[in-house]
């Protein structure tokens, strides 16, 4: 089985990435899409009552002003993540396990290197794009107040910081066909290799 990590900031476009490879019926385990379902399970709106009780409102969670308190405080963020992440943890697995027959898997997952996860992954790609790009996609998307994305973006590493790693870079300032022929092309070599590798 072969792992692709797709990872970047905040309307980078990584799940635009991801949608290429699923073109190809290759699965995709997108983890906002799964903390958003665990932040739907009773059991954890309970935990998060106890914690910060004013982000319950109507059995509900105010999506808004939970991300306005942990990305406020590192240390809020911190006690989240580790109330959420072992949730994440059993989705992987049970992901894995759902897909066990398939040669590749791809993982859109936004903090690979902030988590120090990179070496779950046997090909980590970078979504990046132009910095204004990259606002007006969130704001466009999420409506979120300025001053909230700042702060999101503080949180995370930087791109140049993410570099380092040397991860694939795929820009989406790009068209579509472009990055969907990118994908293309990578996919190709990917296979041949997993052939290769299997014929020795």
């Amino acid at each position: 089985m072969y792992k692709i990590g797709i990872t970047g900031s905040i309307g980078t476009g990584k799940t635009t990435i991801a949608n290429m490879f699923a073109i190809f019926n290759i699965p995709i385990f997108n983890a906002d899409k799964e903390i958003k379902k665990i932040l739907e399970k009773e059991k954890i709106k309970r935990k998060l009552k106890e914690k910060w009780p004013s982000i319950i409102e109507q059995n509900n969670i105010n999506k808004s002003r939970l991300k306005t308190i942990i990305f406020s405080n590192f240390n809020e963020k911190v006690k989240l993540e580790k109330l959420l992440y072992p949730y994440l943890k059993i989705e992987k697995t049970n992901f894995e396990k759902k897909f066990s027959e398939k040669k590749i898997l791809i993982y859109d997952v936004p903090l690979i290197y902030e988590t120090k996860s990179e070496s779950e992954y046997d090909l980590i790609l970078l979504a990046n794009c132009d910095a204004k790009l990259q606002q007006e996609r969130v704001m466009n998307r999420d409506k979120m107040p300025i001053c909230l994305y700042k702060k999101i973006i503080k949180s995370q590493l930087s791109f140049h910081k993410k570099k380092r790693y040397k991860p694939l870079i795929i820009s989406t300032n790009n068209s579509k066909l472009t990055i969907f022929l990118k994908i293309t092309y990578l996919l190709f070599k990917i296979i041949t290799k997993l052939v290769v590798r299997n014929e020795k």
